[in-house]
């Protein structure tokens, strides 16, 4: 795989590896990604946490009504479309 970067993008790879932190360029761009991937599902948890936050957990166990299933449902969607870049 090829990628391009802008030259402010590939001046700070480089410094990053002059910096001694990587061995070469493709380490920083994958610690950059594995930060984006990171970020994104943390994101996705936080959204589904706050779809979850008004479910009272005192409440009987009758499980999740099919409005909250289908919210669920559309957070993964949406995450994993982010996620594979549609």
């Amino acid at each position: 795989m090829k990628v391009s970067l802008p030259p402010a993008l590939q001046q700070f790879v480089v410094t990053q590896v002059k910096s001694g932190e990587f061995d070469n360029e493709s380490e920083v761009v994958r610690e950059g990604l594995r930060l984006l991937r990171g970020e994104r599902e943390a994101k996705a948890m936080a959204e589904m946490s706050a779809a979850f936050a008004g479910v009272d957990a005192r409440a009987p166990k009758a499980g999740p009504t099919a409005k909250e299933r289908a919210l669920v449902n559309k957070l993964i969607k949406r995450h994993r479309q982010k996620r594979n870049g549609a």
